[in-house]
């Protein structure tokens, strides 16, 4: 009888780490290693809902590590010339490369995603709107002169937004997005934009 006990549960123990790994599986990118879409708004919501609330009722902020989250929106420059010019295989070279060079220049709190193709995501737990824009050109500096094909320098486009009390994630994550997109098409590609400095109202397209 006790035989038979502990095989159950050694199997209940097998099947919970089976379910742990495809639970992973379903939140990773396998390129990548990032979190997928999925994964990325499932970890930054939580802690988004913490922040929102602890913004809009200041007597409970104490009980909070972060009053802010900033997301950084990166898009790899002519990422599609370099898939053709070079090939797949290259493209996911690249994409690999400066995945592992974001997280390596992000905390431990913070989270990185890949959100689609070559856009790379981050959320900056606690940084605000001026932390987050220096971060950001930090890591834009070390992708071109790190990243590379043929000697020529890869660069990417990034766009910030921070927190402000009624905004949402998907909000936060649209204003940088247009930040982003200001960047590439209005900037000249290889910089930072502000979601702020763009304005209200501006889709950036």
């Amino acid at each position: 009888m006790s035989e038979d006990l502990e095989k159950l549960k050694q199997e209940l123990r097998r099947k919970d780490l089976q379910i742990k790994e495809l639970q992973k599986l379903a939140t990773k990118d396998p390129l990548t290693k990032l979190y997928n879409r999925r994964g990325f708004e499932d970890e930054v919501g939580r802690i988004f809902k913490d922040i929102s609330y602890a913004g809009e009722h200041s007597e409970h902020r104490r009980h909070f590590q972060a009053e802010s989250v900033s997301i950084l929106f990166f898009d790899i420059d002519n990422f599609k010339k370099l898939n053709d010019l070079y090939g797949h295989k290259t493209g996911d070279q690249i994409l690999q490369r400066i995945s592992y060079l974001i997280s390596n220049k992000v905390r431990n709190v913070d989270f990185v995603g890949r959100w689609g193709g070559e856009e790379i995501i981050v959320a900056l737990v606690g940084l605000d709107e001026d932390d987050a824009y220096n971060k950001s050109e930090e890591i834009r500096k070390a992708i071109k002169s790190r990243v590379k094909v043929k000697d020529s320098p890869v660069t990417v486009s990034v766009g910030t937004a921070s927190f402000t009390v009624g905004v949402s994630l998907k909000d936060l994550i649209e204003y940088a997005d247009k930040a982003m997109y200001f960047a590439k098409h209005k900037r000249g590609k290889d910089c930072t934009v502000k979601y702020s400095e763009i304005g209200e109202g501006h889709d950036g397209r």
